[in-house]
């Protein structure tokens, strides 16, 4: 289930697009108002500068992102340690990125034009932790299932934010 935190993707949602037209119509007072393709874009990327303030929270640990990056010679692992601030996820230098929550894990997709890069979003304990796993993914030591073993699920922080339900884990 995928709980979306912000997409790039509504760009191309049309009645988000005529729902915000017929906004500024009233607004302007003007029935002639059409709303610009760049003017649209704007409006979506303002939406992220919104979530970036509704995730503008400290966490206790250092959040870590594990990757795998598409590039046009084949997908390769890699990382970001991202900082304390959970608004720090959401940063891409890519064409296209979404940011979400699939009910244990916050994860991004974010495309561009050698392929498609997936994140996933979780908490070291601090930052020689943090330190340490980046290391071990840059030298190839450990998958995802061992990234995850490492650390502890951004998710209850994001879940917190904006009032999804959190699963918890059956213990033995």
């Amino acid at each position: 289930m995928k709980q979306m935190i912000w997409s790039s993707e509504d760009r191309l949602d049309d009645a988000a697009r005529v729902h915000y037209q017929d906004f500024q119509r009233e607004v302007m007072e003007d029935e002639s108002y059409k709303v610009s393709d760049e003017e649209w874009a704007d409006e979506v990327y303002h939406w992220l500068d919104n979530e970036r303030s509704n995730l503008n929270r400290e966490i206790e640990g250092v959040i870590i992102a594990f990757a795998v990056i598409g590039t046009w010679r084949g997908s390769r692992r890699g990382y970001q340690i991202v900082g304390h601030n959970i608004a720090g996820i959401l940063q891409s230098q890519c064409d296209e990125a979404e940011w979400y929550g699939d009910g244990y894990n916050i994860r991004g997709r974010m495309i561009h034009h050698d392929g498609t890069n997936y994140a996933l979003y979780r908490v070291a304990k601090d930052r020689d932790t943090a330190e340490q796993i980046a290391e071990k993914i840059y030298n190839d030591e450990i998958d995802e299932a061992g990234f995850r073993q490492r650390t502890r699920s951004l998710y209850p922080y994001v879940a917190e934010v904006y009032g999804w339900k959190t699963r918890k884990r059956k213990s033995n």
